[in-house]
């Protein structure tokens, strides 16, 4: 007869000079790795698609009409969902599976697991090597990052441009936003404001692809335009017809910043208000608060904000304080109309700020 736990009568073998302590101390000392693989697997699962498909009724699914319905291997399949269950997120019985009720509660943060570790766990794995002298800036997957974050949005980016906006009486007819990701931001802002129209502007091709198979499912193309370019680029040379009265800056003035500096980021905001004098600005930044523990205790920012400090040093983009965003703003010649962070609900640790700017003609 088998039993689920050892044979009590079988005799341990002897480690001389190992307290008894040590297991306790390896279970400690080994933890952030089983959350490393578990938060790995939490992506794959959403990713993969498994999730949406056990997800669809509660009704047990056979594995192997499973694997292939997704087209999957099945011994693999089962030995990724045999270790979800033992973490509790699903539940696997035979040759079925379901889900449990904390593998369907992790599914109202998936965007976080796109954003951080689809987007940034090739970057994590590049952390070492990166740090030696002269060593190249670490990659990402930029599709993952700007999905991710364009749904995480919601609940800090697109409130806080509301806000503004709303505090401030413009109700935009043209919106333009650089760096779009896969345009959830624009596709929920032309929801919100019947009549408007938008362009976005996004560097990375593939979601640019996902921008535009966005736009076209929900039904937009004719209000929402979308050009695969960077900021820079497109503010260079404007599309014929592009004349947007409001234009949201939603993580971008910080790449900016990163790969060409100071004296750009400056350039481009000038030019913006030379070309668009009247122009309602937007930007939504991140102040760097790595370095406060006041700031750094806080549960969300340990968890979220610690993380995204760190990738930012090696990807390339640059994150300043408050204090440099405002002085740079003056520098530019902008005048600050709002200023406003997340809603407590979701985040409050006030790192992201966001402002309502106006060129000199710009003022009410």
């Amino acid at each position: 007869m088998t039993t689920n736990i050892p044979d009590p009568s079988l005799a341990p073998a002897r480690l001389p000079g190992v307290d008894k302590g040590f297991e306790q101390r390896l279970i400690d000392g080994i933890r952030p790795i089983s959350e490393l693989f578990l938060a790995s697997c939490l992506h794959h699962l959403f990713a993969s698609g498994v999730y949406d498909a056990l997800e669809r009724t509660a009704e047990p699914h056979h594995i192997g009409a499973l694997a292939d319905e997704l087209d999957l291997d099945t011994e693999r399949l089962t030995g990724f969902l045999l270790y979800l269950a033992n973490e509790g997120v699903v539940s696997v019985d035979g040759e079925h599976v379901a889900l449990c009720p904390k593998g369907r509660e992790y599914a109202e943060f998936r965007s976080w697991y796109t954003f951080l570790v689809g987007g940034y766990a090739t970057t994590a794995e590049q952390v070492g090597p990166a740090l030696r002298r002269g060593s190249a800036f670490c990659t990402r997957n930029g599709r993952d990052v700007g999905v991710g974050s364009c749904e995480i949005a919601r609940y800090d980016g697109m409130p806080m441009t509301e806000t503004l906006l709303s505090d401030a009486g413009v109700e935009p007819r043209t919106i333009l936003d650089l760096g779009c990701g896969d345009a959830l931001y624009l596709i929920d802002m032309c929801r919100r404001i019947p009549g408007a129209t938008a362009w976005g502007a996004e560097p990375d091709p593939e979601a640019f692809k996902q921008a535009q198979a966005h736009v076209e499912a929900e039904g937009l193309a004719d209000r929402i335009k979308l050009v695969n370019t960077s900021a820079e680029k497109f503010l260079a040379a404007p599309p014929d017809g592009c004349a947007p009265d409001t234009i949201v800056f939603g993580y971008v003035l910080q790449e900016v910043l990163g790969q060409q500096g100071e004296d750009t980021v400056l350039t481009m905001l000038r030019s913006l208000i030379d070309a668009f004098p009247r122009i309602n600005i937007v930007v939504i930044e991140v102040a760097n608060e790595v370095a406060n523990p006041a700031v750094m205790r806080h549960g969300l920012a340990r968890n979220f904000w610690n993380i995204y400090y760190l990738v930012h040093y090696f990807t390339n983009q640059h994150l300043e304080s408050r204090s440099f965003w405002e002085k740079l703003f003056e520098k530019a010649g902008l005048v600050q109309h709002g200023l406003v962070t997340t809603p407590l609900s979701a985040d409050s640790t006030g790192v992201e700020l966001g402002y309502l700017l106006r060129g000199p003609e710009g003022q009410a």
